[in-house]
């Protein structure tokens, strides 16, 4: 039996965007949190200072507000420090990463037909994720990015996830108050954009945004990160394109 902190954070959108047809949920497991947040904190030091330094270099204004790791803010001047954010994951073998994955185009995937409103089928995702990965005897605390609720549910996102009987507590925070939040969020970044490499072959990304997704998958010593599979070594990391035939 083990009891787990879990930080899960989103991104895409569930409704219909032809710019945005994947949505992905990622999940990091960790029964100790204290020696990866002094890592991570040193990390996000380390990038701030540098990073303002060269924004006063150029003459630039110092940025507003906390740095925070977004797999959406990656750029020449920052992707080497999430090469770093990534090792960080893989220096502590006991942490696990889970993702699910939804191709908004897949025919089975029926989301306005199966739940009144994306935010129910956000709520529901996420106790799947959860759910799939988890024993029977451990526990978790969930900590999620906050995603408001809209005013037309009565559905909040605590006591829908703590439901589980696997779940002891959740809440939501900012995803700038948490640095394991951020860490998920460039984990499912680097997924998300490799399913759209793998969809679009023919298209240019960002290149700073693709080295690192590519630093992923070698560290994980995987062809691509669009496809369904687990790895226990080094670390465990899972990527699960859902799809309900299979669920």
């Amino acid at each position: 039996m083990a009891n787990y902190f879990g930080f899960i954070d989103e991104t895409g959108v569930l409704h219909n965007d032809p710019d945005q047809r994947f949505f992905a949920i990622g999940l990091l497991k960790c029964e100790d949190t204290s020696a990866l947040y002094e890592e991570l904190r040193m990390l996000k030091n380390k990038a701030e200072s540098k990073l303002d330094l060269e924004r006063q270099v150029k003459g630039l204004q110092k940025k507003t507000g906390p740095f925070e790791f977004k797999f959406a803010s990656i750029t020449r001047g920052s992707h080497e420090f999430y090469y770093e954010l990534i090792n960080l994951y893989f220096k502590f073998a006991k942490l696990q990463f889970c993702s699910l994955v939804i191709d908004k185009t897949n025919p089975d995937v029926k989301i306005e037909e199966v739940f009144p409103d994306t935010w129910e089928a956000y709520i529901s995702y996420s106790k799947t994720l959860i759910r799939n990965n988890m024993q029977a005897n451990d526990r978790i605390c969930i900590i999620a990015d906050f995603l408001g609720k809209p005013k037309t549910s009565n559905k909040y996102y605590e006591p829908e996830i703590k439901s589980l009987q696997t779940v002891y507590n959740a809440t939501v925070l900012e995803s700038h108050a948490s640095l394991f939040i951020q860490l998920v969020d460039v984990m499912i970044g680097c997924i998300v954009l490799d399913f759209r490499r793998k969809q679009q072959p023919g298209k240019k990304f960002d290149v700073f945004k693709s080295k690192v997704c590519d630093f992923l998958k070698g560290k994980l010593e995987v062809e691509t990160l669009a496809a369904n599979f687990t790895k226990h070594q080094p670390n465990y990391f899972s990527v699960w394109e859902f799809s309900p035939k299979q669920k």
